[in-house]
């Protein structure tokens, strides 16, 4: 799980710096394009890694209802 979570981060990273340095190959304007799509990738990632987070917790209290107590929702069995 921990190392899907790096993949897409490094990922998204990666197809950014290409992105980026493919654009500055063609119009010579090296490193700018190549900073500003590495940032839009690193945020890519990063959205894409806490989609996955999301997931993962949303699943997780799914299967086991005792967790529910860590996301902030009460366990059903709990009594006042």
């Amino acid at each position: 799980v921990a190392w899907r979570m790096i993949i897409e981060l490094v990922t998204g990273m990666l197809l950014g710096m290409g992105i980026g340095y493919g654009l500055d190959a063609v119009f010579e304007t090296l490193p700018l394009f190549l900073v500003i799509f590495s940032l839009i990738g690193f945020a890519a990632g990063i959205k894409t890694m806490l989609g996955t987070a999301k997931q993962l917790a949303a699943r997780n209290t799914a299967d086991y209802p005792a967790a529910q107590d860590y996301v902030g929702k009460p366990a059903d069995d709990e009594e006042d």
